[in-house]
């Protein structure tokens, strides 16, 4: 719980900088807000996850409506999730008008917008950030608390089986092949519910299906997961995994699945991403659902001293939408 506490705490002095800047700072501290935020995995899945529940959100028509607004705050959002996404893209705008040397000619206008264009430069502004900027850095703090950012969970979980639990994990799949899939889903199942307070339920029934792990069945937002193996069965199974997660989202009215990918190989996996690649864990998005693809290392294999060259092997969008093309693995040595 360290790491969720460090980051609550420092969202918080990252919100008081912004409240407390003068007129001529205010932007600035806003773009070092947004490049810090760009920089927390667990706060940039938080937001990649509330731009999905209201996607066709007029953002420009929001951001031009401060030139009339005075005062007037009005919220085209029907969800808090939506106001979250209106306000990032809000903040963005503010930091790249920062960069390039236009970023008080926005202060100006977002102070005026919110009612107190005749106190003086530094009152247009304060008000602001109590209106506008604090409702993302509540919500923020509250997932954060709450531990709603599965991706942080995932991302910890990754660097356990890497790191700890490769070799205990791999021996047991070798002694039960015949349901091999069982020990790493085992694994996944305990890591949620310890870290994440994810009670769920191997199995569960669906009208497509029997996915490996769906929580929280009972609640408002089931998490939809699941785990597949990498190795002789090749892409196509990782082509019908993805296709499963899409079905079961649909099934649970989710816009958001994780597929957990065991690479049970010496050869490196590269997943299709719709964003560029810096941001992790990659994800391609069909049919209405974003589907994260969280890869992990599990086989034991030789250090990385001794093993040679690597071998990568690339899963493509195509793959993953036309099956019958993940056939063959596509290696390419690197």
């Amino acid at each position: 719980m360290r790491y969720q506490q460090d980051l609550q705490v420092k969202l918080r002095q990252r919100y008081r900088k912004i409240a407390t800047a003068t007129f001529s700072c205010a932007s600035y501290e806003v773009r070092l807000t947004v490049e810090w935020i760009e920089n927390q995995p667990a706060l940039r899945a938080i937001l990649a996850d509330a731009a999905l529940v209201e996607p066709d959100i007029d953002t420009d028509a929001f951001l031009q409506s401060f030139d009339h607004m005075r005062g007037a705050l009005t919220w085209p959002s029907r969800t808090e999730e939506g106001r979250v996404a209106l306000v990032w893209q809000l903040m963005k705008h503010h930091a790249a008008a920062d960069a390039t040397g236009n970023g008080q000619n926005l202060t100006m206008k977002y102070g005026r917008g919110t009612g107190f264009g005749e106190r003086g430069m530094d009152a247009m502004w304060q008000t602001f950030p109590e209106q506008v900027i604090r409702p993302l850095i509540d919500f923020l703090d509250e997932q954060i608390g709450d531990q709603g950012s599965v991706l942080y969970i995932l991302e910890r979980y990754v660097h356990t089986v890497e790191w700890f639990d490769r070799s205990v994990l791999h021996d047991a799949f070798v002694a039960n092949k015949s349901n091999g899939e069982e020990v790493y889903n085992l694994s996944l199942q305990r890591y949620l519910f310890q870290e994440g307070n994810y009670v769920t339920h191997a199995k569960a029934r669906s009208a497509s299906g029997e996915p490996d792990l769906i929580g929280e069945l009972d609640s408002d937002d089931p998490l939809i997961c699941e785990g597949k193996i990498f190795d002789g069965r090749g892409k196509s199974y990782i082509a019908r995994g993805f296709h499963q997660v899409i079905k079961y989202a649909h099934d649970y009215k989710k816009n958001i699945a994780y597929l957990v990918v065991f690479n049970m190989t010496e050869k490196l996996l590269q997943f299709p991403a719709d964003e560029p690649a810096r941001a992790w864990p990659p994800f391609v998005e069909l049919a209405g659902v974003r589907v994260y693809f969280v890869g992990i290392r599990a086989f034991p294999g030789l250090t990385a001293s001794k093993a040679g060259k690597a071998t990568t092997v690339t899963i493509t969008r195509d793959d993953l939408t036309n099956p019958d093309l993940a056939v063959g693995d596509g290696e390419t040595a690197v």
